[in-house]
C-alpha cells in the first residue's frame, strides 16, 4: 500500500506538470495539414496517426502507414521507411496476417541499416522482438527488446522504453520470476511518467496491477496483494475516464476493466456480482467502440458464466450467441475463440437436455477448432518460413557487415602499409636527392670551369675569325670600289669623247637647227647611258667562271635578267638602287631576289649577297 501511495503522489505531480492540449489525433491532423513540414516529419506524423487509429479503424491505419511509405520514397535516409514498415508489422499482427508482418519486418530491417538514427533502430528492433513475443518465442524476444533499449538509451525515447519494459515484465509474469517482473514494471512506470503520455501511464498501471495479481495467485492467502491489484486496476480506469480526450489506446483500459470483473467473479462471493457486471459493462463499451472483439467475446462469456451460476441456461446461451453475432463479418478471424464459444454452447445445450442442439454446437466447435488448427499450422509454417528467411537475411546482412568490416580492416592495413612504404621511399628519395644535388653541384662547378675555358678559347677564335672576315670584306669592298671606279672612268671618258666630237657631229648645212641637233645628240647619249648600264653588267662578265659556277648552283635555270640582277648585287647595289636603274618597283626587285634564292636552293634565313660574294 505504501508503494501504491507513492504512485498516487507521482500521478498528482504528473497531472500538475502536464499542459492542457487538444485531442491527440486532432493535433496530429493539424500538424499534417501544414505546408511547412518536411517529408520526414510528414511520414512520422502518418505513422503516429496509424498507431492512434488502429483500434477504431484498422483500414484507415493501413492507409496512413502506406502513405508514410510513399512519402519516404524520395528520402535518402532510410529512417522514414523503416518507421513505416515497423508500424505495418504491428498492424498486420493485429489483422492476424503473420506472413505480411514478417515481410514488413524484413523491409524495416533493410531500411534500418540505411540510417544512423538510434530511435528508429530501437523502434525496429522493438517491433522485431514484439513479433517474436506474439509467436511465444520469449528468449529471442527478450534479447531483441534489450537490444532495442541499448539503441534508445540516452535518446529521450521514454514512450518506447516504457512499452518495452511492459513486455519485459510480462515475460516474468505468472510466477516465473516475480522480482524481475516487479523490476521491469517499476521501470515501465518511471518511463511513462517521463514521457507524460496518458496511454503509457495507463499501461504502466495495468502492468503494476498484473504483478500484484500474479503474486497473489502464487499464494491466495495474501489478500493484500489482490486488494493492491484491484486498487491499481481501478486507478487505470479512473485515469482513463478523467483523461478520455487524450487517450489513444483503449485496449489497456478494457483489459483493466475485464481483469477487475474476473477478480470479482473468481475470488469474491456472488454478492459482488453487481461490481463485476459494472466493470464488464465498461469493458464491453470500450470493446464496442474500438473493435476489440476478443475483449467483447470475453465479456459475453463472463456474463454467460454468471447466468450459468444462476441456472438460467437460456440466458447463458443467448449471451454467447449474441457475442458470436457481434463478430460476424469482421476482417479479424478468431476461429479458436469461436470454437471455445461453441464448446460452451454445447455444454449449455447438454445441461438443458437438448442433445441434438448440443451435437450441432459440437459440430461447429470441431469445425472452428479445425479452422483454428489449420490456421495455426499455416501460421506456424508461415512463421517458420518467415523466421528462416529473416534469419537467412540476417545472416546475409551479418556476413556482409563482417565482410565490410574485414574489407575496411584490410583496406586500413593496405593504406598503413602503403603509407609506410611511401614514407620509406620518400626518405630514400630525399637521401638520394641530397646526394644527387651534391654530385650535380660538384659537376656543375667542374662544367663551369670547362665552359669558362671553352668560352675564352671560343672568344679568341671568334675574334680571329671576325678579324679575318673584316679583312675579306675590306678586300672585297676595295675590289668593288675599284671596279666601280673603273666603270665610272670609262663612262667619264666616253662622255669626254662625246663633248670633243660634238663640233664634228653638228652639221651646219643640216635642215635641223643647232639646238635640235644637240638635243638629238643628248638623247642619243641617254640611250647610250641606258645601254651602258648593260655594258657595266657585261663588264663584270669578264669573270665567266663566276657565272658558270652560279648556273651550276641553279641547275642552269637562271635567265639573262637573273644574271643581271646578280651582277648588280655583286656590285653591292641596294634593292632601291637597282629599281631606280631599271625603272621598276622595289617590290619586283625583292620578288626577283626571292626567285633567285629558290633557284639557287638557298634557305629563308641565308643571305643572297653574301652567297654571291663568296661565290665570286
Amino acid at each position: 500500500m505504501k508503494k501504491i501511495s507513492s504512485i498516487l503522489l507521482c500521478l498528482l505531480f504528473f497531472f500538475k506538470s502536464a499542459e492542457a492540449q487538444k485531442i491527440y489525433i486532432d493535433s496530429l491532423n493539424h500538424l499534417l495539414a501544414q505546408n511547412s513540414i518536411s517529408k520526414e516529419e510528414k511520414a512520422n506524423l502518418l505513422c503516429k496517426l496509424a498507431k492512434a487509429n488502429f483500434e477504431k479503424n484498422l483500414q484507415l491505419s493501413f492507409q496512413q502507414a502506406n502513405e508514410a511509405l510513399k512519402v519516404g520514397e524520395g528520402l535518402k535516409d532510410g529512417k522514414s521507411k523503416a518507421m513505416a514498415y515497423a508500424t505495418l508489422v504491428h498492424l498486420y499482427v493485429w489483422k492476424k496476417d503473420l506472413k505480411s508482418a514478417y515481410a514488413s519486418l524484413d523491409s524495416a530491417m533493410y531500411y534500418a541499416h540505411k540510417t544512423k538514427d538510434r530511435v528508429t533502430l530501437g523502434f525496429v528492433w522493438f517491433r522485431s522482438g514484439w513479433l517474436d513475443l506474439v509467436n511465444d518465442d520469449n528468449d529471442k524476444s527478450a534479447a531483441k527488446l534489450l537490444k532495442a533499449l541499448d539503441f534508445l538509451k540516452g535518446q529521450h525515447a521514454d514512450d518506447y522504453e516504457s512499452t518495452i519494459y511492459h513486455y519485459l515484465a510480462s515475460f516474468y509474469g505468472y510466477g516465473n520470476d516475480p522480482s524481475k517482473q516487479q523490476k521491469y514494471a517499476r521501470l515501465c512506470y518511471l518511463s511513462a511518467i517521463k514521457s507524460k503520455q496518458i496511454d503509457l501511464l495507463n499501461n504502466a498501471y495495468l502492468t503494476i496491477g498484473q504483478t500484484y495479481f500474479d503474486r497473489f495467485k502464487l499464494n491466495t492467502l495474501k489478500r493484500n496483494l489482490l486488494d493492491s491489484a484491484l486498487f491499481t486496476y481501478k486507478k487505470s480506469l479512473q485515469l482513463s475516464k478523467k483523461q478520455e480526450g487524450r487517450m489513444l489506446i483503449y485496449s489497456n483500459t478494457a483489459a483493466a476493466a475485464l481483469n477487475t470483473a474476473n477478480v470479482y467473479f473468481q475470488y469474491f462471493p456472488p454478492s459482488y456480482r453487481d461490481s463485476a457486471e459494472k466493470y464488464v459493462d465498461i469493458a464491453m463499451g470500450i470493446a464496442t467502440k474500438t473493435n476489440l472483439l476478443e475483449v467483447l467475446l470475453n465479456c459475453y462469456g463472463l456474463r454467460s458464466e454468471y447466468a450459468l451460476r444462476d441456472g438460467n441456461y437460456d440466458e447463458a446461451e443467448n449471451l454467447l450467441l449474441t457475442g458470436l453475432g457481434k463478430i460476424s463479418g469482421s476482417i479479424i478471424k478468431m476461429p479458436l475463440t469461436q470454437a471455445r464459444i461453441y464448446q460452451g454452447l454445447a455444454t449449455i445445450a447438454e445441461k438443458k437436455g437438448n442433445q441434438q442442439t448440443a451435437l450441432n454446437y459440437l459440430k461447429q466447435y470441431f469445425n472452428y477448432y479445425k479452422k483454428a488448427f489449420d490456421e495455426e499450422k499455416i501460421n506456424s509454417t508461415i512463421r517458420i518460413e518467415a523466421q528462416y528467411q529473416s534469419e537467412k537475411k540476417a545472416q546475409e546482412i551479418a556476413y556482409l557487415h563482417q565482410q565490410t568490416k574485414y574489407t575496411k580492416k584490410l583496406n586500413a592495413y593496405y593504406i598503413i602499409s602503403g603509407l609506410t612504404g611511401i614514407a620509406a621511399l620518400l626518405l630514400l628519395l630525399i637521401s638520394y636527392n641530397y646526394k644527387l644535388k651534391a654530385s650535380i653541384r660538384k659537376q656543375e662547378l667542374i662544367d663551369q670551369g670547362k665552359k669558362a675555358a671553352e668560352l675564352k678559347a671560343q672568344l679568341k677564335e671568334a675574334e680571329a675569325m671576325q678579324l679575318q672576315t673584316e679583312q675579306v670584306l675590306l678586300k672585297e669592298r676595295q675590289e668593288r670600289l675599284e671596279k666601280e671606279v673603273l666603270a665610272s672612268n670609262l663612262q667619264i671618258e666616253e662622255k669626254n669623247e662625246l663633248l670633243e666630237l660634238i663640233p664634228e657631229k653638228v652639221n651646219i648645212g643640216s635642215h635641223l637647227s643647232l639646238d635640235e641637233q644637240i638635243k638629238r645628240i643628248v638623247n642619243q647619249q641617254k640611250r647610250m647611258d641606258k645601254e651602258f648600264e648593260e655594258y657595266k653588267t657585261d663588264f663584270f662578265d669578264t669573270n665567266p667562271v663566276f657565272f658558270e659556277r652560279l648556273q651550276e648552283k641553279a641547275n642552269q635555270t637562271l635567265t639573262r635578267l637573273d644574271l643581271k640582277y646578280c651582277s648588280y648585287m655583286l656590285m653591292g647595289l641596294t634593292n632601291k638602287e637597282v629599281s631606280i636603274r631599271l625603272g621598276i618597283e622595289p617590290k619586283s626587285v625583292r620578288m626577283s631576289r626571292y626567285r633567285i634564292k629558290q633557284k639557287l636552293g638557298l634557305g629563308k634565313e641565308e643571305d643572297l649577297n653574301l652567297f654571291l660574294q663568296q661565290l665570286g
